[in-house]
């Protein structure tokens, strides 16, 4: 009894630290964008240094999962990386550059809803009251978040973060089937080794690391920031998952947008007005809800 708690609390705590450390990648990059880099450029800086990163804490944790199981496999999830990662990224760092961060985030949390209608439409799963529950409470904070900001963001960049809503929505369904049985750390490492590549050469001629990562101290941190939050948020989600399970991390997941939110307040002086807040906070709750175990109707039973 006493060994499950403390791996419970252990798990918890694992899961936490992971939303407090990924969630200061927006607010990094946002500031990264003051060195005149562009998406594409900040991107592959973000996943190159992660890749590194990431390559290093794996390395030393248990090297043997750097290595696939077989090269089809490798070729499966590098493929699937290099098209349904670097897709929704890309559009998430642009959506960043023209958006608050928080109500970016906010936003960006909004793709269970998608997701679930994948799973509906690919995977024939049924619609439980649970996710109707969860897109009903959602939509009310969309309303809300962005009846509050209507006058004051970017018409361009909540368009640009709901196509990354509905791209990364897609990529969470087609991720539970890509390289089955996979260690989820294999997978992590190609999910940023292959935008890392893909970026490489879309920007051909240009150096892998810009002069401008080294042109201060300030400017080393953030960059390095980026890439250590992207890489140690992702590898401490996958140990949480692995101590406490999946749906309960993916609560714990869900409080990255109030995270982003409090950074953005205190690193950028970004303010949130108390409606948009109000809606942010009823997209948390519908994400909370929507992870929580769901009952079909009687008429949807599996056959």
């Amino acid at each position: 009894m006493e060994s499950t708690l403390h791996k419970d609390t252990g798990g918890i705590t694992v899961a936490f630290a992971s939303a407090i450390i990924y969630s200061g990648v927006s607010v990094l990059a946002k500031f990264a964008y003051r060195y005149e880099l562009t998406p594409l450029q900040l991107l592959k800086e973000r996943y190159v240094i992660a890749t590194i990163v990431l390559t290093l804490i794996i390395g030393i944790s248990n090297w043997r999962l750097l290595i696939p199981r077989s090269w089809h496999e490798a070729g499966i999830m590098f493929g699937f990386s290099a098209v349904f990662v670097t897709g929704p990224t890309l559009l998430y760092f642009m959506a960043v550059q023209l958006l608050p961060v928080s109500t970016a985030m906010f936003l960006f949390h909004c793709y269970p809803v998608f997701a679930g209608l994948f799973a509906w439409l690919i995977l024939h799963e049924h619609i439980t009251r649970t996710y109707v529950v969860s897109v009903a409470v959602i939509a009310v904070g969309l309303v809300l978040l962005l009846g509050a900001t209507f006058r004051s963001v970017s018409a361009r960049g909540v368009l640009t973060m709901l196509a990354c809503t509905v791209s990364y929505g897609l990529f969470a369904v087609l991720s539970q089937h890509v390289a089955r049985g996979a260690d989820p750390r294999t997978l992590g490492l190609f999910n940023q080794l292959a935008p890392a590549l893909v970026l490489c050469l879309l920007t051909a001629g240009e150096p892998v690391l810009y002069p401008v990562v080294f042109s201060s101290r300030t400017s080393l941190l953030a960059f390095v920031g980026i890439g250590l939050s992207a890489a140690g948020g992702m590898f401490l989600f996958v140990q949480g998952i692995a101590m406490i399970g999946a749906q309960r991390a993916a609560i714990i997941d869900s409080l990255e947008p109030l995270l982003s939110s409090v950074y953005a307040f205190l690193l950028l002086g970004e303010r949130m007005k108390p409606v948009a807040l109000l809606g942010g906070l009823c997209i948390v709750a519908g994400v909370i809800v929507g992870s929580l175990p769901g009952q079909t109707a009687a008429t949807h039973r599996k056959k």
